[in-house]
């Protein structure tokens, strides 16, 4: 009964979703079976856990059926029956979010009936006009104007002879644009997966498209966008970021959430690469960007924001030397993350920001307490460990054997994981034989300036290397 259907569908609702449906289950339209509405409510009262003993297929079948011996099939008839009923209400719950398509089904629903033709022409006219009144135009609003015009035309009692040539000219328009803005945008996933994963693509019609376009002018800010996106992952050139972000910031209010998430991710890309290479401006844009983000709301989705964007605004604002901000930004947004990662995510970034403010004991102290179980997290609490004690071997000889046995330990859980990419574990493979290397040599009486300056050219040219410019750092110390 735990892992049946029905109840993981009934998790997936939230409390409100929850009580609505009673009243969908109550009405005569949806539900003529009064034994479904009395399962409900002896399974709401269960919700959001769903996992007491007692909730057993037989006792459930008793209380439903008390003059009855137990039926297995009669009961997962009804569960089933419960769950087609669940999906249709939860298919109810999104069209109410979905307004375009109660507007395409209205018009279908029309179109499909004898005598609906000048209901479904009325309708048609005011879904246009309430797409063309909106403030963005992005692929769904190509794509819906070209499916309207389509439906218009194929209708039967359409008459075709009667249709203008510019009626055809602006069908034939939308379906460019919506082509041409899809394939850049997808065009722009693509590239940005070539260099970090190894990958190369030959994109048909791309260089057509991007030639062709000063010849026929889109109208659209979005378009010289994404033409500037793919600009920026080919070149990686500083004034490529600077053209994209200024239009990005100019048309803000006219890019939809979908299109403003795309670019800010791109630009904060960018500005992640030029920081991870030493550029320390970029920093700066870096945090700057991110903070646009949460101040706009575009990293939060439902109301919680994703761990991996909260790790990240928290090293990002240590290495631009904002910790003051960043302390406060640990706090404020804590209670905005996920429940069941929320004491490991706060704890790595407490330990991450008390690292920056210099307070290395503390930092230690708080690792040995949390046993991180996300994988990311574990990954960053060793490598923090291991920096921390690197710092405090500099300082005391006695740390050396620690070091060591940390960096060793930490190759060896690298290698036994199969769950970290292969990208990923290189450079962090080559940190950890940096560091155990580094950590060896430091006590080594020949080991003098030259041959550190000799490590250092090496190391710099070590591609990849996870936290290059502190290794770096390191060797001169």
């Amino acid at each position: 009964m735990h892992d049946s259907k029905l109840i993981r569908y009934l998790k997936i609702l939230d409390e409100a979703e929850l009580k609505r449906l009673l009243y969908f289950l109550k009405s005569p339209f949806y539900n003529a079976n009064p034994h479904i509405l009395k399962l409900y409510m002896l399974l709401r009262p269960e919700h959001p856990g769903f996992n007491s003993p007692k909730l057993t297929r037989e006792r459930l079948f008793k209380k439903l059926f008390r003059d009855r011996v137990y039926d297995h099939q009669k009961m997962l008839n009804l569960m089933s029956d419960f769950t087609q009923l669940l999906e249709k209400y939860m298919i109810a719950l999104q069209l109410e979010k979905e307004e375009d398509m109660q507007d395409q089904l209205l018009l279908t629903s029309f179109g499909e009936r004898p005598e609906g033709y000048a209901a479904f022409e009325k309708t048609a006219e005011r879904i246009g006009q309430k797409r063309d009144a909106l403030p963005y135009r992005d692929t769904g609003y190509y794509r819906w104007k070209f499916q309207l015009g389509q439906q218009y035309f194929n209708h039967p009692a359409t008459d075709k002879f009667e249709l203008s040539k510019d009626r055809y000219d602006d069908a034939m328009e939308q379906l460019d644009r919506w082509f041409i803005l899809e394939k850049l945008l997808l065009s722009c996933e693509m590239k940005a997966r070539e260099k970090p994963l190894s990958e190369e693509y030959e994109i048909w019609l791309l260089p057509e498209i991007r030639a062709g376009l000063p010849h026929y002018p889109m109208q659209d800010a979005i378009t010289g966008v994404y033409l500037e996106m793919l600009d920026l992952l080919e070149k990686e050139e500083p004034d490529s970021y600077y053209r994209l972000k200024a239009l990005f910031m100019e048309n803000l209010a006219r890019f939809t959430r979908q299109q403003q998430q795309n670019v800010l991710q791109s630009l904060i890309n960018y500005t992640i690469r030029e920081g991870n290479r030493g550029n320390k401006p970029f920093l700066q844009e870096n945090l700057a960007l991110y903070r646009l983000g949460l101040e706009s709301g575009l990293f939060q989705e439902g109301g919680l924001l994703n761990d991996m964007v909260y790790i990240s605004v928290v090293n990002v604002a240590n290495r631009a030397g904002e910790t003051a901000w960043c302390g406060h930004f640990i706090r404020d947004f804590e209670p905005a993350l996920e429940q069941s990662i929320r004491k490991d995510a706060s704890a790595l970034a407490r330990a991450l920001w008390l690292y920056a403010c210099q307070k290395p004991e503390e930092t230690m102290e708080l690792l040995q307490k949390i046993e991180f179980l996300n994988i990311y997290y574990q990954i960053q609490a060793r490598v923090l460990m291991i920096k921390v004690c690197f710092e405090a071997f500099r300082k005391d000889d006695h740390y050396q054997e620690l070091v060591v046995s940390l960096a060793d330990a930490f190759r060896q859980f690298l290698r036994r994981n199969k769950r970290v990419s292969r990208s990923q574990k290189e450079a962090l493979l080559n940190f950890a034989h940096c560091v155990g290397q580094l950590a060896k040599w430091r006590t080594d009486p020949g080991f003098d300036r030259q041959k550190r300056v000799e490590l250092k050219q090496e190391w710099n040219s070590l591609t990849p290397l996870y936290n290059k410019t502190w290794i770096l750092q390191q060797t001169d110390q």
